[in-house]
């Protein structure tokens, strides 16, 4: 009921198209009602009364009326339409806004593929129980409630002997409801676990087929897709027992009223007309019963569906903006870690006990074994992460006192891949300056050394770029990462392994390009390869997420064994390390 409740009130904008489509609903039943009435006056005036010159009048009415009802049904349906695409529409708007609001941590337990299930599949089902089945429980409601009175006022005993199933009704409805409830809910998880293993499948397509694992990969989606198959048939099943079940009673009462109605009219205590109208009525019962069986269904798909998009509205993320924030004070980008702990799942340190100052405009490379904390610590700095305990600066102001965008406008990111839109390649340059001049954008381009290879692209600057960039070079995405980063001017850089994923003549003229555009900036460098070390003032070594030393290559080289090792075992090669710096 609470998410019943809350899917609710995504109708309150939409107030004038509720009440047209239920005036137009509520005058769409009368001219129904009118129909069986109609049909009486046949029987007792023209037919039984041998009065042929009322059959005319009451066909006219009759094609008036039918006619009246096509243009009512047409413009309920399109008022309906508007509430169901406008609910959607605003579900899917909140839904993308909060995701953009989310921290890093969110993602990291969500997949993407569950994400996706939730803005369009769920979405689809609950556009439509709030713009359609809303509007048609109104309508049937209405139609249960005329239709009972109007019964009542023909013949009490006669509605009172078809009311008798009411009860059973009532118990079956309700039994349903909470049978197909988690198997609703169950139903919209896998078929999350579909969309998700269909997402991971396009995405990894160059692995899958790099290992030949094409069969493979059809094989588990097949059992994804089987597991979500089995449930739906759970769910169709519960439907096929329990739908026919709410139209079988009805029916049920139906065949009882003929025999009484039948007695009554042998008897003469009821007109052949009267019987017929009646019966008409009663007939009409059956729609609303076998729609509501459809809208216990609905009802508990949308549900089912909220709760899931429910789950992302009301994740709150784990950094957000501080209550009163204040501007990062003009300075040289110095970067200072205190006491610094970290843990993505409490009581699991990544990072324990970090102090660390990085001068403004220095250059310190991160170097440490797989799992040393190096990728975390320089994610601490832009605030995708919230530390545990200690602070982190910039230029002496604790970063949780600045607005997240000022801050990271501050930080440039280059990351070992890249991501590049789908987009051309000024839009992705100036991703983070969208309001930058052709100039600015062709300067960030020269000192990331990317001008030459645009302008050889088919439209220079205007070429759109494949999917995440896949029709450049490694090289290519990578200096144009370097030249989005810089775009912004940021006091504060980070390389990622920038240039872990290419080749040594690429990885050159990679560097060439870095050595400019740090220049005045401070810069974090992640290396792995120690060839990258030659663009670093200070090596800081990580071992377990501590500090286990610091200095220039040959005081580490000379005082710790685990520098050693890393250097020695092919981690490095001695002759791209600045021999004695």
């Amino acid at each position: 009921m609470p998410t019943l409740l809350r899917l609710l009130s995504y109708l309150r904008p939409y107030r004038l198209p509720i009440v047209m489509a239920a005036l137009f609903g509520a005058a769409l039943m009368v001219c129904t009602l009118a129909l069986p009435y109609i049909t009486r006056l046949v029987i007792d005036d023209v037919i039984l009364a041998g009065d042929r010159s009322k059959l005319t009048p009451l066909v006219v009415i009759t094609l008036v009326i039918i006619s009246v009802r096509f243009v009512l049904n047409r413009w309920r349906r399109l008022w309906a339409g508007r509430i169901s695409l406008g609910v959607e529409s605003d579900l899917r708007d909140a839904v993308f806004a909060h995701i953009q609001r989310l921290s890093f941590a969110f993602f990291d337990r969500m997949p993407v593929g569950q994400l996706m299930s939730r803005a369009t599949n769920d979405l689809q089902v609950v556009r439509f129980f709030l713009g359609y089945g809303v509007v048609f429980l109104f309508m049937n409601t209405l139609q249960l409630i005329l239709i009972t009175v109007i019964l009542f006022w023909m013949n009490a005993a006669l509605a009172a002997v078809a009311m008798l199933v009411g009860p059973g009704l009532l118990v079956v409805a309700t039994r349903y409801s909470k049978r197909s409830a988690p198997v609703r809910l169950d139903v919209q998880q896998k078929s999350g676990e579909v969309a998700q293993a269909a997402e991971e499948s396009v995405a990894g397509i160059r692995v899958i087929k790099a290992f030949g694992r094409e069969d493979y990969r059809t094989d588990q989606f097949s059992e994804v897709s089987m597991s979500a198959f089995r449930r739906n048939m759970d769910a169709a099943r519960l439907e096929s027992f329990y739908a026919p079940l709410l139209t079988f009673l009805p029916i049920l009462g139906l065949a009882v009223v003929l025999a009484f109605g039948g007695t009554l009219v042998i008897r003469h205590e009821l007109n052949l007309g009267q019987f017929v109208q009646f019966y008409l009525y009663l007939a009409l019962l059956m729609g609303p019963f076998r729609i509501i069986g459809v809208l216990i269904g609905n009802a508990q798909r949308a549900i089912a569906g909220g709760q899931r998009i429910f789950e992302i509205l009301d994740a709150v993320p784990d950094v957000q903006d501080p209550e009163y924030p204040v501007p990062l004070p003009p300075g040289p980008g110095e970067v200072r870690f205190e006491d610094v702990h970290f843990a993505y799942t409490p009581g699991r340190d990544v990072l324990r006990g970090i102090d660390l100052t990085i001068p403004g405009g220095a250059t310190v490379a991160l170097i440490g074994m797989t799992g040393a904390g190096k990728s975390t610590l320089t994610e601490l700095v832009p605030r995708y992460y919230e530390v545990s305990a200690g602070r982190v600066l910039i230029d002496n102001t604790d970063i949780r006192t600045v607005a997240l965008n000022d801050l990271r406008r501050e930080i440039g990111v280059v990351s070992q891949e890249p991501f590049l839109f789908s987009a051309t390649v000024r839009e992705n340059l100036a991703y983070g300056r969208p309001d930058a001049t052709d100039d600015e954008v062709r300067t960030a381009a020269r000192m990331a050394r990317a001008d030459a290879f645009i302008e050889a692209l088919p439209d220079g600057y205007d070429t759109v770029v494949g999917e995440r960039g896949y029709t450049l070079s490694g090289g290519q995405r990578q200096r144009l990462a370097i030249a989005r980063a810089i775009i912004t001017d940021p006091r504060i850089l980070i390389l990622d392994e920038a240039t872990a994923s290419v080749d040594a003549s690429t990885e050159r003229e990679i560097q060439d390009a870095l050595r400019t555009v740090m220049e005045g900036r401070t810069t974090i460098i992640i290396a792995h390869r120690l060839s990258t070390i030659r663009l670093a003032d200070e090596l800081v070594l990580l071992d377990g997420g501590s500090i286990a030393a610091r200095g220039r290559h040959a005081d580490l080289y000379a005082d710790s064994a685990l520098y050693r090792d890393i250097h020695d075992t092919g981690l490095a090669r001695p002759d791209l390390v600045l021999g004695d710096a």
